[in-house]
C-alpha cells in the first residue's frame, strides 16, 4: 500500500508541475495568458473500460476548480488547472441502496481548438473543442448504506481522457465566459477488489476567464 501511495503521489506531482508550467507562461506573454474559476454539474458512474456508460448506475457529480489557459495562436490554446471532483456510483446490492462516493483532486491538460470571427461569429465569440489527459489523486472514498458509511478499497489515483466542447462569450470588457459540455473517461480500475469498473463523468461547465 505504501508503494502504491508513493507512486500515485509521484504521478500527481508530475501533473501538478504541468499545471504550474502552464501558469508560468504568464510571465512571458501576459496578453496570451488567462486564468479563472469554473464549476461543473453532471452525473458520474463506473463501468467497463472504453464503454461510454454500459448501463451503469449514475450519481450526481459536482466539481469546482481553477482554470488556466495559454493562447498559442488564434485557433489553438493549452488549458490546465486544478479541480475538486466527486465521482462514484449508486446501485442496489442485497436489496439495499448503496452509494459509493469518491473525492478527487484532478489536474487536466487539454489542447483547445477554436473558431471565432473567421467562422462567422461576432467579435469575442468562439466555438471550441478540447481534448487531453487528466490525472487524479484520491482524497476520500466512502460507501454509504442506510446512512452508515464505511471505507472503500480503492486505487489512490485515477487517470484518463477528457473531452470538452462549447462556446466562449466576451463579458465585462476583457473577461470571457465559457459554457461547455464535458465527458471524462477513466482508464484506471477504481477498486482493488472489484475489477473492470472505471470512472465516467458527463457534466455541464461554466467558467469565467480573466
Amino acid at each position: 500500500m505504501k508503494q502504491k501511495l508513493n507512486f500515485s503521489m509521484k504521478i500527481f506531482s508530475i501533473a501538478l508541475m504541468i499545471g504550474i508550467l502552464t501558469l508560468g507562461g504568464a510571465n512571458k506573454a501576459k496578453a496570451q495568458f488567462s486564468y479563472g474559476l469554473k464549476v461543473n454539474a453532471g452525473i458520474a458512474c463506473q463501468s467497463d473500460l472504453l464503454k461510454i456508460a454500459d448501463n451503469c448506475d449514475i450519481r450526481f457529480s459536482p466539481s469546482v476548480g481553477l482554470l488556466t489557459k495559454y493562447q498559442f495562436a488564434e485557433g489553438f490554446a493549452l488549458k490546465s488547472g486544478i479541480d475538486y471532483q466527486q465521482k462514484g456510483r449508486n446501485f442496489t446490492e442485497n436489496n439495499q441502496d448503496v452509494s459509493n462516493k469518491l473525492h478527487y483532486l484532478t489536474v487536466p491538460l487539454k489542447a483547445e481548438f477554436s473558431a471565432g470571427e473567421k467562422a462567422g461569429f461576432k467579435k469575442g465569440q468562439r466555438v471550441f473543442f478540447a481534448v487531453g489527459p487528466y490525472l487524479s489523486y484520491l482524497l476520500d472514498a466512502k460507501a454509504e448504506i442506510n446512512s452508515v458509511s464505511s471505507d472503500l478499497d480503492t486505487k489512490n489515483f485515477d487517470a484518463g481522457l477528457g473531452f470538452e466542447m462549447g462556446m466562449e462569450f466576451p463579458v465585462f470588457n476583457q473577461k470571457a465566459l465559457q459554457l461547455g459540455l464535458n465527458y471524462d473517461m477513466g482508464f484506471v480500475e477504481v477498486y482493488n477488489s472489484t475489477p473492470d469498473l472505471h470512472n465516467k463523468m458527463t457534466s455541464i461547465s461554466l467558467g469565467l476567464l480573466f
